[in-house]
């Protein structure tokens, strides 16, 4: 019977050490994917997106919380504070101080980068011998469900981000190639409205 019990309490604190392990692994994953992203002068990449329609090819460029993401319908600028949604269709501008959720919404990258109070990470099963860590907000009312990340542990750098909102739509990110860039213009971040002269602005701040 002491036996026994020396026996489940073994393997109860190497299950917990397993877990801790666990944790821990994701957190320095992501803190080494973090810093891979702030300490370039900007991050460059090419995407394919799908989740939203059909597949479509776009790109962005990155530097600390700043962005650009351009893809075939949609270009969206933020500088840290002031985000400006460019929609090609009609034409519109819509302008916003938007939350964390609206960010990501935005632009899936920006959870590489964002503070680690936002959610908890866990890692998970890894594919094709990607280290996958799945992200999962801590408001309980945020509009993302949960975001799994992929990083190619030979570079350091994502290969997929998928984001799965609240209402079990997503969205998935497949990065088709990602480096360090050069130190860019603050200007890159900002929508410049002599580009688009015909646009109608939408101020929702």
């Amino acid at each position: 019977m002491v036996k026994s019990i020396k026996s489940l309490l073994i393997v109860s604190l190497l299950l917990c050490s397993f877990a801790v392990r666990g944790a821990e692994s994701a957190s320095s994953i992501l803190d080494k994917v973090r810093a891979r992203f702030t300490s370039a002068p900007s991050v460059e990449a090419l995407f394919t997106i799908s989740g939203a329609g059909s597949p479509m090819q776009g790109s962005a460029i990155m530097a600390g919380p700043s962005f650009t993401f351009t893809t075939p319908q949609l270009i969206v600028w933020f500088d840290g504070k002031t985000q400006w949604a460019y929609m090609k269709s009609s034409k519109e501008v819509n302008i916003s101080e938007p939350e964390t959720d609206e960010i990501m919404a935005a632009n899936p990258f920006a959870i590489l980068t964002s503070n680690s109070s936002y959610y908890t990470s866990l890692r998970i099963a890894d594919k094709n011998g990607l280290q996958r860590v799945r992200l999962t907000p801590r408001d309980k009312n945020s509009e993302i469900d949960n975001i799994v990340v992929s990083i190619n542990p030979s570079t350091g750098w994502p290969k997929t981000v998928t984001v799965t909102f609240a209402d079990k739509r997503t969205v998935d990110l497949n990065i088709d190639k990602i480096s360090a860039g050069n130190t860019r213009n603050a200007s890159t971040f900002r929508y410049d409205k002599a580009l688009y002269p015909a646009s109608d602005i939408i101020d929702l701040r």
